[in-house]
């Protein structure tokens, strides 16, 4: 049995569809949830209305309750098992989603993955690649999705595989839901320009600023072997992109290597975040790269939230005797 402890805390937040992560202190295990914006609507609409879970129930789940359609009132309770409150001791460790199989990698700009099933993905999600038979050159790697067609295809936004040899014909993809514990991070690089300034790609949007330092690591197996090791301080970002102050433009071409290659094994490119560039004074080179950004608290799914709507959230923490 539990018994309740005086430790209640509530919020608000207005919902855009997608999973949040609710920070809560450690030992927090009830979470409930109401719709405010629809009290009393009478429009023909069945939005979330109010939603509970515990940290005793499976992953996703919660107990949920629509409002009627085009009436003022609320529909029985129901439960449900995906979507719903997946509590959190730690962020930074989690399962990877349920494994998809797929059916081929397109040689293109972007790649684009074929499947039967793209269950609990959207587009802006993450997903690590395994076993890409034929492009194995691009197995291991998370990417950023995009252009997702229901039970049918997404692209992978920062994979030009259009030199690849052949396409892939198997494989499987998982969803990466969390960030590992500090930032920065360490990210898979998929290109690296021939330029005065070079311009990296990485594989999924990186959260790098300007003036951070970064060391890129750059196996022979990818070509630019000049830039392998070398460390540069970044002067301008975009989300997937980032320029450094390394003269690139003699160097040799940055490739992925064939899937032969890949598949003897190899260490895949990777850009790995050192600290703050010093600049003329002394600094803490480390304070940019021991950030723990890990957080306790609660997931709050897509099927407990409907997008527009403004929620309050209660969070209570118990004891179990």
């Amino acid at each position: 049995m539990s018994a309740p402890v005086h430790a209640i805390l509530s919020g608000t937040f207005t919902s855009d569809g997608n999973a949040l992560t609710l920070s809560l202190p450690s030992g927090y295990n009830v979470i409930n949830t109401k719709n405010i914006t629809d009290i009393g609507s009478t429009a023909a609409a069945t939005p979330v209305m109010m939603a509970s879970g515990t940290s005793s129930m499976n992953s996703g789940s919660a107990y949920r309750s629509l409002k009627t359609n085009g009436a003022a009132t609320i529909a029985l309770e129901e439960t449900i098992t995906t979507g719903g409150f997946t509590f959190l001791d730690d962020s930074g460790i989690q399962t990877l989603g349920a494994s998809l199989p797929i059916t081929g990698i397109s040689q293109a700009n972007p790649a684009v993955v074929s499947l039967a099933s793209t269950a609990g993905l959207a587009n802006g999600d993450i997903v690590r690649l395994f076993s890409s038979t034929g492009m194995l050159q691009a197995a291991g790697i998370d990417y950023l999705i995009s252009g997702l067609v229901a039970n049918t295809s997404f692209e992978l936004t920062n994979l030009n595989s259009s030199g690849f040899a052949a396409a892939a014909t198997a494989g499987s993809v998982r969803e990466v839901n969390f960030n590992p514990r500090y930032y920065p991070r360490r990210r898979f690089i998929t290109n690296i320009t021939q330029a005065a300034s070079a311009v990296v790609t990485t594989s999924i949007p990186h959260g790098y600023t300007a003036g951070q330092a970064v060391r890129i690591l750059c196996p022979s197996a990818f070509g630019m072997t000049q830039i392998n090791n070398l460390l540069g301080t970044i002067t301008a970002v975009t989300s997937s992109t980032f320029t450094l102050n390394i003269d690139s433009s003699g160097f040799t071409a940055f490739a992925f290597p064939t899937s032969a290659v890949a598949g003897a094994g190899i260490t895949q490119a990777q850009a790995v975040p050192v600290g703050e560039a010093a600049s003329g004074s002394y600094a803490n080179l480390l304070d940019d790269a021991t950030v723990n950004q890990a957080v306790s608290g609660v997931i709050i799914g897509p099927s407990v939230q409907t997008s527009g709507k403004l929620y309050q959230w209660t969070a209570q923490k118990g004891v179990s005797l």
